[in-house]
């Protein structure tokens, strides 16, 4: 490991780490990038990363119930679950169960095919505005007219947009002035300079810290957050603050 990494890695030490976007188990369609627990755990301690907020690969290629199950079976103390639904009142009522803090929806043809428009979903997007529970969801899985469609509609409901990519500002930026219930991860949000831009120009509370573990390296996310040019405190927040907030593990 070169000196820079070192000194990277003992700052990133130092900002108690949460990563709001993190993949566990088996993968049929990722091979060995998918890493089970264990694995998995030692790779966020290679990252400093002291937390995640986890969805499991099961729920998301396969079904969301044994998804759900597995990712009980899988869960460890630092793991915060996003656990996987859909509009099914059977799926509904396993969240009742779950008591969940935030959930991850896949709306693709690719994984569980259902609309995302609130003549499809909208009995689900009530049920999560209702208990405060966070909506988890990868620009991958939603069109940006049905994401203001959501946010309009629903204007408790909190939308975490994951991958949103380092082209997305044009898109995202006039959404974020309209609804201030709808936040980003940096994932992709790497573009230069562009994570300090965002946060000079709108504050840092919108965005939060993710990697795409174990699929992309958290290197290149925390880098941009490292060499940003903005203050510790910024960085605090969007390294863990704001995603413990959101999920209410400190006060709003």
């Amino acid at each position: 490991m070169s000196p820079s990494n070192v000194e990277l890695l003992s700052e990133v030490a130092s900002w108690n780490l949460m990563d709001a976007n993190v993949h566990l188990g088996r993968s049929g369609i990722h091979g060995q990038l998918a890493l089970e627990k264990s694995a998995l755990l030692a790779e966020m301690d290679r990252f400093q990363t002291r937390r995640a907020l986890v969805s499991h690969f099961a729920a998301e290629e396969y079904d969301i119930s044994e998804g759900n199950a597995a990712l009980a079976r899988d869960m460890d103390a630092r793991f915060v679950p996003a656990w996987s639904a859909s509009p099914e009142p059977s799926i509904v009522n396993e969240l009742e169960r779950l008591q969940p803090k935030a959930v991850r929806l896949w709306f693709s043809p690719l994984h569980h095919n259902f609309s995302s428009l609130p003549w499809s979903t909208g009995k689900l997007y009530d049920y999560l505005q209702q208990r405060s529970a966070l909506m988890v969801v990868s620009r991958e899985e939603l069109d940006w007219n049905a994401l203001a469609i959501i946010l309009t509609e629903f204007p408790k409901l909190r939308i975490l947009l994951l991958d949103v990519g380092y082209r997305s500002d044009r898109y995202l930026l006039p959404l974020l002035q309209t609804f201030p219930q709808l936040y980003f991860d940096s994932t992709t949000y790497v573009a230069h300079r562009q994570l300090e831009s965002f946060v000079e120009t709108h504050g840092p509370e919108r965005v939060l810290f993710g990697s795409r573990l174990p699929l992309y390296t958290p290197g290149a996310a925390l880098a941009v957050l490292a060499t940003a040019r903005i203050s510790d405190d910024s960085k605090l927040a969007i390294a863990g603050g704001n995603l413990r907030r959101l999920l209410g593990e400190l006060p709003s």
